[in-house]
């Protein structure tokens, strides 16, 4: 929502759920975690306007918080090198058409689930301890609370 905040953490989806619900959008507008097919359309957009392979490639142009690539600020000092495994605040790597954080930092919980489970949900994107591209899908539980794992709000306008 801000630059400069630490991701919210060691959470459930539960709790993500919640949190993006609670947000809210002000007069008019309401928020809701991020779908799958929202985060797909931003990944969609930010691939059209200059980042062709933003969903699948690991570029050093890209400038994402992953485990072996240094992190850079905007005036070309890194603020994370690489080889280390941590989080940053929000905003601190290079935005894609005013989108941050989807290909690094850390993975987020969706409102997609898996069918015939009780418990299975899909995260998508990269995270700080590992080296996966924005375009990234993967299944975890809905119950385990992991450092790796935040959330991304939606805002609708009504």
């Amino acid at each position: 929502i801000q630059a400069n905040q630490t991701p919210r953490t060691g959470i459930n989806w539960s709790t993500a759920y919640g949190i993006a619900k609670g947000i809210g959008g002000g007069t008019g507008a309401t928020t809701y975690l991020c779908s799958s097919y929202a985060w797909d359309t931003a990944i969609h957009f930010i691939q059209n306007n200059g980042f062709p392979n933003y969903a699948t490639a690991r570029e050093d142009s890209y400038n994402e918080n992953w485990t072996d690539k240094n992190v850079i600020d905007t005036t070309g000092n890194i603020i994370k090198k690489a080889g280390s495994s941590t989080s940053l605040a929000t905003g601190k790597t290079t935005p894609k058409c005013n989108i941050y954080d989807m290909g690094g930092n850390v993975s987020e919980f969706t409102t997609e689930i898996i069918p015939n489970t009780t418990e299975a949900v899909v995260h998508r994107g990269g995270r700080f301890n590992e080296n996966m591209p924005a375009g990234q899908r993967f299944d975890g539980s809905a119950l385990t609370a992991i450092n790796s794992y935040g959330l991304r709000a939606t805002l609708f306008l009504k």
